[in-house]
Parts: structure tokens; C-alpha cells; sequence
């Protein structure tokens, strides 16, 4: 799917797959009606394997289909199926799938007229009164949250993120094959100087309202509000929003995606696993807790398509594995990881800097299957290198634990065995991560 039409849509339009607020979670829990939220779960899934493999009319029809079979539809997979239908000549199915979306939470004229699968459709006079009713929608809407001002603000904030990321990807292309470390993140400063604005403005408006959800700035303001910290590297930071979230989901003010991609997101960003198969890599999930029961945390939180789905929608093919199946990956990933970590240490005692880096990032990679006292031990020997890549792993390394509030972490400031580290510009921000943490 990574190659299709389809996939290119779910990143363009940045949905982050904002799906199904869960107002049916009694349907869920109720064992009565246990054998057809399997049967549309399976159905949903299957759609998704067919639509992966060819993104077909037949493909399409099978979305459709198991779409219309959920406790609660989304709009998102209507409208995926309305971009397989129009560029292939199916008007009918593509105008009835456009208005399925419409009726199930689709209120984005821009977005309607912007994607080019439905430049076929535009001389249809029926296109224009799907415009018209969109357009009557959003109106509707903006008239119905609290403080549509305070929504335009974050739309301004979210538009210059992109903005300056733009500008980054656009100037990194400049660069040849002698550029530094030292010259991307030169290039990055931008970058990281709008996140800092992005996070006090965010900062200040939940000093004043509290956090910003569907009552107080609609769906979209929502889901800025919810973008800025997932953007934003301090963890301290990301789980301060990731309460009020919480909260907001307690109230049905806000996504449940919100708070399982930020949950993640921390768990990424602090080497652990994560909960909700929420943050996904190149080819597959980042890795997961007790993976054999993901789509019933998922289910619990309030999200209804299974990981297999949430995958699909990022281009990868992934299967919930078997207890069995899943006891057998969790070894695996701990001994390839205590491994790692031993020929890390093998390597930095013969002071092959190179390739001892190499391996303690391998073991890094499993994602919790280290210590925190591994982790130390290892910042310890990196710092006490003369290899410049070993310092800056160490001053990650220092940072993680910080974010995990390690028990020793304190002892960062005072031990000598760090010294080295000092002139730094990173620790600086050690400095001030430890301060927040206390």
C-alpha cells in the first residue's frame, strides 16, 4: 500500500487517523454482540489486505461494505473509497461514497476540492451541491464551538510548523555529501525555534482555557492543539498535555487517537514499548508491550479499528500475534538486545568507538529490553571516549533517563565521569530537563 494512491491520501491530508470518539463502547463491552463486532473487525481488516495488494473497484466495494457494518462509521474510509472510484470512472459509487463521508463527520470543502482522484467529477453537476452542502456544514460548525478566534490562532500556529518544515526539507535538499552534523542542525535551529513558540503559546492557552477540545475549538483546533506536543521533543512537556487529554477523552471532548499516539510518542521518544500500537516505523509497529493483547487495549481506550487497520492506513502489513507467538518475539527482542549490549561493551573497552556505537544503538532499538542501570553504565563509557558521536549518544542516553525519572538521575550534575560532557551545548538542556523534573 505504501506505493498506492491510497496511502499518499492518509499522509497528505495529515487525518492521523482521527477515528470513531467512541460513543458505543457499551456496544463493545456487551458479550451479546461479540460474534458481529468480530465479523466486521475480520471484514475491516480483510478490506484493507485486498486494498493493499490492489486498489481495485472490487477492493473499494469490500471497504465500503465493512465500513457500513461498524457500530460507528468514519468518514476517512468512505472517502478513501471515493478516491478508488472516481479516478476509475465509477461516478455513482464515488458521489454515494463523498456523501457517506459527509453524513459521518466530513465537513472540509478545501480538502474535497483539492484532491486531484476527483477532477473527473468536478463538471458532474452533482459536485458543486456536494460543495454547497460541505460548505453549509463547516459554517454550521464554526457557528457551534465556543471560540472560533482562538481555533483561527492555532490554524496560524499549525500553518507556520509546516511552514518552517517546509523550508528545512527544501534546504537539506541544498546540501551535498561533505555537510556536517554541525550543518543540518544548523538548519534545524528554525525548526526548533518555532516548536518552542508553538509549545508557550500552547502553554498559555490552557493557562487560560484549559485544553483546547471540540466545545472550545472544533475537531480541527483539537487535533493542533494535540499536534504541537507530539511535535515538540521535551517529554516533560508531552505528558503534561498527554493528563489533560485524559481528561478531555473522560468528557468526550476530544479523540481517543489523540491520547494513544501521544502515549506512544512518549514511549518512542524514552526507549520503551508502547501501549496501542499507536507509533508506527518504516515497515512495521515500533514495538509493542504483551503485543498478543494490543487490540483489546485499543478497544478499551475507545478505538475501534483493530492495529491491523491503524496499520494499513501507514502502509503496513502487520498481524496481532498469537500468545505463543508473542512470548516468542519478546525473548527474541531481550536476548538480541543483551547481546547487543555485550558486544557494545566488548567494543568500547578496545576503544573501537565506531562500531561500539553502532552496537548499543542496535540494542537501544528493541525499546525496554535495557535497563536504566544498562543504559547508565553505558552513558559512562561513551562519555569517556574521544569519539564525538559516542558524547552526543551519551547525552541522549542522560536525557532518557531524565524523561524516565530514573531514581539515580541526580547524580548526572555531580558525577566527575561526565565532565567531559560539560562544554557541550547539549547540557545545557540536561541542566534544564533536570530542574523540570524535580
Amino acid at each position: 500500500m505504501r506505493n498506492n494512491k491510497t496511502l499518499k491520501l492518509w499522509v497528505g491530508l495529515n487525518i492521523c487517523t482521527s477515528i470513531l470518539l467512541c460513543s458505543c463502547s457499551n456496544t463493545i463491552k456487551d458479550n451479546n454482540n461479540e460474534s458481529q463486532k468480530i465479523s466486521w473487525t475480520d471484514s475491516l481488516i480483510k478490506a484493507y489486505e485486498i486494498l493493499n495488494q490492489n486498489p481495485s473497484v472490487e477492493a473499494a466495494d469490500k471497504l465500503f461494505q465493512a465500513t457500513e457494518r461498524m457500530p460507528k462509521q468514519n468518514w476517512e474510509n468512505y472517502l478513501v473509497c471515493a478516491t478508488i472510484y472516481g479516478p476509475k470512472g465509477e461516478n455513482d459509487k464515488a458521489f454515494n461514497s463523498i456523501e457517506k463521508a459527509i453524513e459521518t463527520g466530513l465537513k472540509d470543502s478545501e480538502l474535497l476540492n483539492t484532491l486531484p482522484e476527483f477532477s473527473s467529477l468536478k463538471s458532474d453537476p452533482r459536485w458543486d451541491v456536494l460543495i454547497t452542502k460541505t460548505i453549509k456544514l463547516e459554517e454550521s460548525y464554526l457557528k457551534s464551538i465556543q471560540n472560533p478566534e482562538l481555533l483561527k490562532a492555532l490554524e496560524n500556529l499549525w500553518k507556520l510548523d509546516q511552514q518552517t518544515l517546509s523550508e528545512y526539507d527544501q534546504n537539506i535538499e541544498l546540501l551535498d555529501s561533505t555537510a556536517t552534523d554541525e550543518d543540518y542542525s544548523r538548519l534545524f535551529t528554525p525548526v526548533e525555534n518555532r516548536w518552542e513558540i508553538n509549545r508557550q503559546k500552547l502553554d498559555s492557552i490552557i493557562n487560560i482555557h484549559g485544553w483546547p477540545g471540540y466545545k472550545l475549538v472544533g475537531e480541527k483546533g483539537a487535533k493542533i492543539s494535540w499536534a504541537i506536543p507530539q511535535h515538540y521533543p521535551d517529554v516533560f512537556f508531552k505528558e503534561q498535555c498527554l493528563s489533560l487529554i485524559k481528561k478531555a477523552i473522560e468528557k468526550g471532548d476530544t479523540d481517543p487517537n489523540h491520547y494513544a499516539e501521544l502515549h506512544d510518542r512518549i514511549a518512542r521518544a524514552t526507549w520503551q514499548k508502547q501501549t496501542f500500537g499507536a507509533s508506527m516505523g518504516k515497515d512495521s509497529p515500533y514495538p509493542i508491550e504483551d503485543p498478543a493483547n494490543v487490540n483489546d487495549r485499543r478497544l478499551a481506550l475507545g478505538l475501534l479499528e483493530p492495529i491491523e487497520v491503524y496499520a494499513y492506513y501507514h502502509g503496513i502489513t502487520y498481524q496481532q500475534p498469537s500468545i505463543e507467538e508473542a512470548e516468542l518475539q519478546m525473548k527474541t527482542a531481550r536476548d538480541s538486545a543483551q547481546k547487543s549490549y555485550k558486544k557494545f561493551e566488548e567494543l568500547v573497552t578496545r576503544k573501537e568507538s565506531d562500531s561500539a556505537n553502532m552496537y548499543i544503538r542496535k540494542a537501544i532499538k528493541f525499546y525496554g529490553d535495557l535497563s536504566n542501570e544498562q543504559l547508565y553504565n553505558a552513558s559512562i563509557k561513551l562519555a569517556q571516549t574521544n569519539n564525538k558521536k559516542s558524547k552526543k549518544i551519551s547525552l541522549k542516553i542522560i536525557k532518557v533517563l531524565i524523561w524516565r525519572k530514573w531514581e539515580g538521575h541526580q547524580g548526572f550534575l555531580v558525577n566527575k565521569e561526565f565532565v567531559s560532557l560539560h562544554t557541550d551545548p547539549e547540557w545545557i538542556t540536561v541542566k534544564e530537563l533536570l530542574q523540570k523534573s524535580n
